[in-house]
Formats: structure tokens, C-alpha cells, sequence
């Protein structure tokens, strides 16, 4: 039986086909070795990095993204690493934003040993919080209270000082504006001082409404200094940033009375007001007083763009948070209120105050 031969063309082709799955084969196979090398080097790394902690705590804020409390958190982490606790920040980076109480309910329903709160005086936030008090979950709150729920500990500033920083600030900023104002030659109503207040736009915020409170106190208590003073307040919703810019923007551009003075109780305000300026070449036509002391700010005191700033003590907040539910965690009693230390920073001060930070950051 005679068996005819394949054309020359395909038996090329039938070679070519075979080498080809040949390669692949090959290729599939060196892909599978490296895979498996790759998997066994990340797993070896795994191994040797691993730290297992015996408490896991949450730290749960309004804005996880705000610059201010990454300078908190990793003086959270130091502190956690040395009482062999674990700090995570709840609700960071993720694809979703989760409000502030679905972010307790999980912490809750995770069975943490800790929670620590940036508080809130709304019923819901107290309500979880005696549901984790319920659960032996103990919760601390940082920089906002909540007011007759069942948190342990308060860690914050002295609102009403705060206050009173800013009011005597105020006060300063004022004088130089009427003494710019004389030898310029200006007259009529060189006196008068515009004073702009910019709020949180949750009006339950009672921490802002005593800065508030303070700050009318201090001025009123300066006498003939305070009389020709107009202070007017705006709330601003801090959700969207977009929303925050435009209304500033706003303000800025379309004032009937432009403010002489603009005060800003959070870092967000803070260098949206300064940004806005420098975008409408109005540096310098109106004193900002700010909040925080993120490298944007202080670039803007350094140029002449911020006149002040009043800031936290970050390293101190983040330690003394850590150290009270470490505490009560251990003993089942710690102190009602830990107060946090903060300064403030003009163009005078600005060289210390980042020569002390650097000196911080060696030890």
C-alpha cells in the first residue's frame, strides 16, 4: 500500500505549527517556574515581616484623607508598635467613601479591642458608641467630643484657649491693617475691620461653636480695639471639596464687602482660601488666620500669604490616644480628659518652629 506524500507547502506549514506550539509550551512552562519562584520569594518576605499584635485598634475620623492626621496616625502606629497594639486607620484609601458610623458599625461588628473617634454630637454616634461600650469595646474620642455617650477618654484641645488664640490674633491682624491704613493716608473709614469666620457646615459641632463663643468673648474684652470690628460668620460644607473651593471663590470675588480678615478653622479652609488668592493676585489684601501646619500653609506664611496659623500638637495627640485606651484596655480606668497642646506660627516664629519640627523628626 502506497501512502502519498503531503505537499511541500504543508509539510512547511505542519513544521512551522509544531515549532510554534513547541515554543509556546516552552515559554508556558518558564512563565509557571518564575510564577512559582516569585510566589515562593513574596511568601518567604510575608514570613519575615510578620508581626502578630495582641490588640487591634480603629481609628475612625470624618475625612480619612486629610493631610492633618497623617502626621497623627503615624505617631499611632509608633505607640501602637511599642504596646504591641495595631492601629488601623478605618476607612483610608478605599474605592467608597463610608460615613463616619457605618465605618464604627464595621469596626464594631470586626470585634476590635479599641476604637478611637473623632466625635460627634449627633444621637446616632452616641448610640454606637454605647453599642461598643455594650460589646467591651471601649472608644476614645480625638479633637471632637461626644457629650453624654460612653467613651472613655477625650483627647483634644481646650476649645475656649483655642478660642482665645484666635481672638487675640484677630485682634493683632487688625491693629497692623489700621496702622497700614494711616500711612497710606487712607480716610473715613479706616477704622472699620472686616472679619470673615468660617465654620464647619455641621451646626451640632459644639467645639467650634465654643472656639466661637471664645473668640467673641476676647474681642468684646478688648474695648475701644474691638468696636469698629464687623465680624460675620459663613458655614461651609467640608464634604465636597469642589463645593468648599467654589464658595470661597465666591467670596472672594463677588463680596459687596470684601473681608479684611479671614478666618479658617480647619487645614481644607485654610489653603483653599490661600490657594484662592494667589489664583485672583490678592496675596496680601487680606489676612488669613489658619488652622494646621501642613507644607502648603506654611509655604503661605513664609511667603507672606497666611498671616498666622494656630496648630495641634499631632505627636501628642497621637501618643496620648494610643496611651489612654492602651490603658484602659489593661486596667479598666484611665482619665476623662488628656489636653492636647497647640501654638501658633506667624512669619516671626516660622524658622523655629520648623527648626524644632526637624529636630522631632532626628529622635
Amino acid at each position: 500500500m502506497k501512502y502519498s506524500k503531503l505537499p511541500k507547502n504543508d509539510r512547511i506549514l505542519t513544521w512551522v505549527l509544531l515549532s510554534l506550539t513547541i515554543v509556546m509550551l516552552i515559554a508556558t512552562m518558564i512563565s509557571l517556574i518564575l510564577f512559582r519562584y516569585q510566589m515562593h520569594l513574596a511568601n518567604a518576605s510575608d514570613v519575615e515581616g510578620e508581626r502578630i499584635y495582641d490588640k487591634h485598634y480603629a481609628l475612625i475620623v470624618d475625612d480619612p484623607d486629610d493631610p492633618m492626621w497623617d502626621s497623627v496616625y503615624e505617631h499611632m502606629l509608633k505607640v501602637g508598635d511599642e504596646k504591641n497594639a495595631y492601629v488601623e486607620r478605618f476607612g483610608d484609601n478605599l474605592a467608597t467613601t463610608y460615613p463616619k458610623a457605618d465605618l464604627l458599625r464595621i469596626a464594631i461588628e470586626s470585634k476590635v479591642d479599641g476604637i478611637i473617634l473623632e466625635g460627634e454630637e449627633t444621637d446616632e454616634i452616641t448610640a454606637l458608641i454605647y453599642k461598643a461600650n455594650e460589646e467591651n469595646i471601649p472608644v476614645v474620642t480625638v479633637l471632637k467630643d461626644c457629650v453624654g455617650s460612653k467613651r472613655v477618654s477625650f483627647v483634644g484641645i481646650n476649645n475656649y484657649s483655642f478660642g482665645n488664640e484666635y481672638g487675640n490674633l484677630i485682634l493683632k491682624a487688625a491693629t497692623e491693617i489700621r496702622t497700614n491704613r494711616a500711612m497710606e493716608g487712607a480716610k473715613g473709614t479706616e477704622d472699620i475691620v472686616r472679619v470673615l469666620i468660617l465654620l464647619d457646615g455641621q451646626p451640632l459641632d459644639a467645639s467650634q461653636n465654643i472656639v466661637y463663643a471664645a473668640v467673641q468673648e476676647n474681642i468684646e474684652a478688648a474695648g475701644d480695639a474691638a468696636r469698629k470690628l464687623i465680624i460675620d460668620t459663613e458655614r461651609i460644607d467640608a464634604a465636597s471639596v469642589f463645593r468648599t473651593e467654589e464658595r470661597i471663590r465666591d467670596i472672594v470675588q463677588n463680596s459687596e464687602n470684601l473681608p479684611d480678615i479671614i478666618v479658617c478653622l480647619n487645614e481644607q479652609n485654610t489653603a483653599s482660601v490661600y490657594q484662592t488668592l494667589v489664583d485672583q493676585n490678592k496675596v496680601g489684601q487680606i489676612y488669613v488666620i489658619g488652622y494646621f501646619d501642613s507644607e502648603t500653609i506654611l509655604r503661605g506664611i513664609e511667603r507672606r500669604g497666611i498671616y498666622a496659623t494656630v496648630t495641634i500638637g499631632a505627636q501628642q495627640m497621637g501618643t496620648y490616644c494610643v496611651e489612654a485606651l492602651d490603658e484602659y484596655v489593661n486596667t479598666g480606668y484611665v482619665s476623662d480628659y488628656f489636653p492636647v497642646d497647640f501654638s501658633c506660627i506667624t512669619a516671626v516664629n516660622l524658622s523655629e518652629y520648623q527648626k524644632r519640627g526637624e529636630e522631632h523628626e532626628t529622635d
